[in-house]
């Protein structure tokens, strides 16, 4: 029993030696770059410190067999470079240990002043002294033979430079210091941040030019930019419908009986029957119409002229054909069945008779269409209205009839939009004289709108559409080409109109001019990131000096 402790205390005495050196041997080997300036002067010997001294003053000698130092720098912010441990004045990371070639003799001494200057203020504002509070820190005086003074600015905007601490006027960040040639003079004016300030402060217009981009002629040729010119010319705009096709109804007949009778003979008995003028219909037994006509035979014997046309206008007025009337006066015995006759040639579209019926003149017994000639009825939006006028000519196609095209015209502009679909109804009129189309047929339609005559167009390709409006790559006269803002008219036939933005004979990029657009828009951003970009008052002063139409 006694022998086990001893082994397990023999154990844990090995096992708190192997912990021991490993902590040692981990600690001897971790980099000082490491520690912080102050926990390495509290850990370190007085021997072990002059060691380090003389090694880190031996690597950071230029002499002549030193090729690199070690400064420190922060991963995100590479410009950031600094001779001793620290933070970021930025992002406020860590500052990382980095080798960087070593300054050469034959080097001006300034920029080593400039650092240790940089230094020794950043050493003055981390570690305040007694007669210098955290809280309001001042700038360090610059010696009277000194080379740079330090000044602050924003990482953001390196354009505002105070004397004094403070915030960016433009973005609110706060001012870090930085070493500036004597002699540089402050861009804000006074010690504080009013609305003054940030009133004056540059105001980048969306109105402003975009930058010009200078592209190699071998780079044009790899992008296949195609140029052209903008010039006058007379546009016509074709406005695409669908319409549908509808019978004429100018050319409808409707057949009525002038008096009641019965239905003797039927002669056309189904839809579609094709008649011709003066074509019999159907044969009618009419009482009132056998009473007209024995009035006309008793007004012929008479011998009264008036009694005999009075008496031949009534039958005339029931419809009787003259042809019967002429035989009822050369035989002098009436007629017992009219014919009725056909108005006109076309096809029965409507028929409400059958053999024996009893009809009355309300009754519409046949309706006979004429389909020679057709209607179309097409929808226009309200952007093309004012496009569209009586008599211009229009184009058709059907799906059941590839590759041929009817010609037509504008018949007639309904007074009232559609409460649907808030669309301008149009009537177009087509000659159909082989009866290839049919009433309620689809169409495709084309109507040519009024002619602009002399108006200033480019390449439709031309144009790149955006939110802020359109714009086109303009080439100057010094070769660089940059994008111009341009207000749009109509546009037909692969044109646009160009109301306002260019001058006649102003070469643009038709084909390509998406690259360079993107390109002079990156600059314009980063210009505007930085703070260098044309205020909005120079952007209108240089925009009324460019050609315009």
């Amino acid at each position: 029993m006694k022998s086990s402790k001893n082994k397990i205390r023999l154990i844990a005495v090995v096992s708190t030696g192997v912990a021991a050196g490993a902590g040692a041997l981990i600690w001897a080997h971790t980099p000082i770059n490491f520690i912080r300036p102050v926990l390495a002067e509290a850990t370190q010997s007085p021997a072990a410190s002059s060691s380090q001294g003389d090694h880190a003053h031996a690597t950071t000698t230029a002499g002549t067999d030193a090729k690199f130092v070690t400064k420190y720098t922060c991963p995100m912010h590479p410009q950031i470079i600094e001779d001793h441990p620290g933070t970021c004045p930025i992002c406020g990371m860590d500052l990382v240990a980095k080798q960087f070639p070593a300054k050469s003799s034959e080097q001006s001494a300034a920029p080593a002043a400039a650092d240790a200057a940089h230094d020794h203020a950043r050493h003055a504002e981390t570690a305040p002294t007694a007669t210098q509070t955290p809280s309001t820190p001042t700038a360090e005086k610059p010696a009277p033979d000194a080379k740079f003074v330090t000044k602050y600015t924003c990482p953001m905007h390196p354009q505002i430079i105070e004397d004094h601490p403070g915030t960016c006027p433009i973005c609110g960040m706060t001012l870090v210091p930085k070493l500036f040639p004597a002699g540089t003079k402050d861009n804000t004016g006074s010690a504080a941040t009013t609305s003054e300030q940030k009133a004056a402060a540059p105001v980048v217009s969306e109105s402003a030019p975009l930058p010009e981009v200078a592209v190699a002629p071998r780079t044009l040729r790899d992008m296949n930019v195609v140029m052209a010119r903008a010039q006058w010319r007379n546009l016509t705009r074709q406005i695409h419908s669908v319409g549908l096709v509808a019978l004429d109804e100018n050319r409808l007949s409707h057949v009525h009986p002038r008096a009641s009778g019965w239905v003797e003979t039927l002669n056309v008995r189904a839809l579609g029957d094709t008649v011709k003028k003066g074509e019999t219909l159907l044969t009618v037994y009419s009482p009132d119409i056998l009473s007209a006509e024995k009035d006309f035979l008793v007004a012929l014997k008479s011998g009264m002229p008036e009694m005999r046309d009075a008496a031949r206008d009534r039958l005339r007025l029931l419809s009787v054909p003259e042809s019967v009337i002429e035989q009822i006066a050369r035989t002098g015995k009436v007629a017992r069945t009219i014919p009725v006759l056909a108005p006109q040639s076309g096809y029965i579209s409507v028929i409400n008779l059958r053999d024996g019926m009893y009809v009355t003149p309300n009754l519409d017994m046949f309706t006979i269409a004429d389909a020679s000639k057709i209607w179309v009825q097409v929808e226009v939006l309200p952007r093309d209205m004012e496009q569209v006028a009586v008599g211009q000519p229009a184009e058709m196609t059907v799906d059941g009839v590839p590759g041929r095209v009817w010609k037509g015209t504008v018949d007639f502009i309904y007074p009232e939009l559609d409460p649907k679909s808030r669309t301008l109804k149009v009537r177009l009129v087509f000659d159909n004289p082989d009866g290839v189309l049919k009433p309620n047929q689809f169409a495709e339609v084309g109507i040519r709108g009024v002619a602009q005559a002399d108006v200033l167009t480019v390449p439709t390709s031309a144009v790149i559409p955006t939110p802020q409006g359109a714009r086109v790559v303009r080439k100057n006269a010094d070769g660089s080409f940059q994008p111009v803002r341009v207000d749009v008219g109509q546009s037909a036939d692969g044109w646009t109109q160009i109301t306002a933005g260019l001058s006649p004979d102003d070469r643009v990029v038709a084909s390509g001019q998406f690259l360079i657009d993107s390109e002079s828009s990156i600059q314009a951003s980063f210009a505007r990131m930085t703070g260098t970009a044309q205020p909005a008052d120079d952007a209108a002063s240089a925009a009324s000096g460019q050609h315009q139409h």
